[in-house]
């Protein structure tokens, strides 16, 4: 029997919109009257933020996008004062600029619920050994989800920089009983055990969460077979609150959204006019309880449709698929966004007045997203001393995993290689 909270996630829909709409009047007032930006947003259209009747209005308001976070890098969002801030989060964003989310006290809380929400529909109680294997790109989700699992009582084995085969010992002589990773890193540790002889009757696994990636029936079915678990996903992305904003649960169809604490719109990805239910659009969420860091219509860049009809589960929650694709440019690599233009301003640090030509190859090795940034031989990069060239190779990798989080390989190639694939520099071969 699966636990959950049916007085929040039970509703009826009349209900629950009320709540929304109460919640999103209040969230709209504090963004007009403590953050710069949005007031400033509402004033060029004429909007008022209490004049909003219903949650079906919010089409009125305009959206935030990645480039706003980055303009208003760190604190311009920000809705309270530095002071009622007791954790900040920070992620290498899209833009020139990292992500900064705050928090006060009450939204931790609340992103401590919203994950244990996440973890409860897919099995984890109290008793359990929860295990948690993410890069160190998502060290903020670790934190979140470690939080969950605790909200709900579970012992937790927190993120760990250990080898996979280390992992996996510890997984037997701990006897994890769920395991949170993503769903390639889940692939990665069967093929280990594998090639280590460690035999699946000798853990303790009932359940393996995923984030991070999209989860592909095929990867399910493998992991469920082989290991005798139970695989659900969850979804959120990190510039909002973090890994639990919507989850599956035990029928399998849809992720759930936290609609008490998220407004979910599915809209046209070129015209940002909503998409109907079971039609493709980009995902854009409003917060309704963050009282720190409120998003207004934030496009997420990810891809998903609204599920029509009810789930046997007897949630309430409105569901959606999960993620089919991306818009723009942006790269989820390991469960980490990245834009290739981020990649560009390193290597541009080589040398002053330096336009690096590159293409990123991305391909899968033991079930892992590998990155290969293939830079085009220039003469401010061609030393006579392999050594220094190997140092300058050595410090931009070192450059890109300290603001992606992200291990990367640098081919030096004739510009011709590069040619013939007939990408602008930054392009992507997506060999995944």
């Amino acid at each position: 029997m699966k636990f959950w909270n049916g007085e929040n996630e039970q509703m009826k829909r009349q209900d629950l919109e009320q709540v929304q709409l109460e919640r999103l009047q209040s969230t709209l007032n504090r963004a007009y009257k403590n953050v710069p930006f949005y007031k400033k947003q509402f004033d060029l259209l004429e909007i008022h933020p209490g004049a909003l009747g219903s949650v079906q209005e919010i089409t009125q308001l305009p959206f935030t996008t990645r480039e706003d976070l980055g303009n208003n890098y760190p604190y311009g969002l920000f809705a309270v004062p530095l002071r009622d801030i007791v954790r900040i989060g920070s992620s290498a964003g899209t833009t020139t600029k990292p992500v900064v989310v705050g928090y006060t006290k009450s939204d931790l809380k609340v992103r401590d619920t919203i994950t244990a929400r996440f973890l409860a529909a897919g099995g984890v109680v109290y008793m359990d050994v929860v295990q948690i294997c993410l890069n160190p790109g998502l060290s903020n989700w670790g934190r979140a989800l470690k939080g969950g699992a605790e909200n709900i009582g579970a012992s937790v084995m927190p993120m760990s920089h250990m080898s996979t085969s280390k992992q996996l010992m510890a997984m037997q002589d701990y006897k994890t009983s769920v395991l949170l990773t993503t769903p390639s890193y889940a692939m990665h540790m069967l093929e280990v055990m594998g090639a280590i002889g460690i035999d699946a009757d000798s853990l303790s696994l009932k359940a393996i969460l995923v984030v991070g990636e999209p989860l592909t029936q095929d990867t399910r079915d493998r992991l469920e077979s082989a290991l005798n678990v139970d695989v659900t996903t969850g979804y959120g992305p990190s510039d909002v609150m973090g890994p639990g904003i919507a989850f599956e649960c035990h029928e399998k169809n849809g992720l759930h959204i936290s609609e008490d604490h998220f407004l979910l719109e599915i809209v046209d990805p070129d015209s940002g006019v909503p998409r109907p239910p079971g039609e493709t659009g980009e995902v854009v969420l409003t917060t309704l309880t963050a009282k720190a860091f409120p998003l207004i219509r934030f496009r997420t860049g990810d891809l998903a449709a609204i599920v029509e009809g009810s789930c046997p589960c007897g949630r309430t929650l409105t569901r959606m698929s999960g993620i089919t694709g991306y818009t723009g440019e942006v790269l989820t690599i390991r469960g980490v966004k990245v834009h290739p233009a981020q990649i560009d301003r390193i290597l541009k640090g080589i040398s002053e007045n330096f336009s690096p030509r590159f293409l990123l190859h991305l391909y899968k090795e033991n079930h892992q997203d590998m990155v290969e940034v293939w830079l085009a031989i220039h003469e401010a990069i061609f030393w006579d001393e392999v050594k220094v060239l190997e140092n300058t190779m050595k410090q931009l990798r070192k450059q890109i995993f300290q603001t992606l989080g992200l291990q990367v390989t640098i081919k030096l190639v004739e510009a011709s290689t590069l040619e013939q694939y007939a990408k602008p520099s930054g392009g992507v071969i997506d060999d995944r």
